[in-house]
């Protein structure tokens, strides 16, 4: 059972096509939420959205845009402005590209920022006057691991943002009825490696018991939504791994062959 002090009747989630975002969206249509979805991949997206509507019986509403880009990011503006109700916003979408900071292309650099950084600052923004009109309403950020490992890239700098200002923001309106929460999930079995970015893909060379379902942190999170913590980090394995990630207590040969 999901917390019921906090209400999910309704939610946008990006990054919703595949991963943790469709384990968000499984989750919650499974509550008879109503549903925005939004990804950059139409044709991931609209097979997700019409397998909901079908499974659940619910409204879902498939939002094509790219997230790296202010066209996309002013799409997803509009529609939360039109939403005043909106229960819970989940900013979920991410990518990321290996490789040395000097040597990647300025425009993929860029796009990273704006996914990662301006997109969800724009959307929390976007939804906060209403959630904080009626008194209500959650925000999950999905973070890393990889924010607290010194690495080349601009990966884990772009997520220190993110968890940074999902604390900053819980300072600011946790006391007026909202929740936010910096979702930290460790090893997740998606996508996110399997572009042609990656040479290896990092289940190859990670041991498989470190590894989490897409089902089981979309359910972590839900559940700690009610709880006054804003960190979640789920799995007592993870956690363990989040403290000494954190505190420095860790090999740096073995960190750089896991997350670099």
């Amino acid at each position: 059972m999901l917390p019921n002090s906090v209400r999910l009747e309704s939610a946008l989630i990006t990054g919703a096509a595949s991963g943790i975002g469709a384990a968000f969206a499984s989750k919650l249509a499974a509550r008879k939420a109503r549903l925005w979805l939004v990804d950059k991949d139409r044709d991931r997206l609209t097979g997700v959205t019409k397998a909901l509507e079908a499974e659940h019986d619910i409204r879902v509403e498939a939002i094509h845009a790219d997230l790296g880009e202010s066209s996309g990011q002013d799409a997803v503006v509009d529609v939360i402005a039109r939403q005043p109700d909106l229960d819970l916003l989940i900013n979920n979408a991410g990518f990321s590209i290996p490789g040395i900071f000097r040597r990647m292309a300025s425009e993929r650099q860029v796009a990273m920022l704006q996914v990662h950084v301006i997109a969800p600052t724009r959307f929390c923004r976007a939804v906060l006057p209403a959630m904080v009109k009626r008194r209500s309403g959650a925000i999950i950020n999905v973070c890393s691991m990889a924010q607290y490992v010194d690495s080349a890239g601009q990966y884990g700098a772009s997520k220190i943002y993110l968890d940074a200002f999902s604390r900053n923001l819980a300072v600011e309106v946790g006391h007026l009825g909202i929740k936010v929460q910096a979702l930290i999930p460790g090893y997740v079995a998606t996508n996110f490696d399997s572009t042609d970015d990656f040479q290896q893909p990092r289940r190859n060379v990670i041991p498989g018991y470190l590894w989490s379902t897409p089902d089981t942190v979309a359910e972590a999170s839900l559940r700690q939504l009610a709880s006054a913590q804003v960190r979640c980090v789920p799995g007592a394995g993870n956690r363990v791994m989040e403290f000494m990630l954190r505190n420095g207590l860790y090999s740096r040969r073995l960190v750089r062959r896991w997350l670099v």
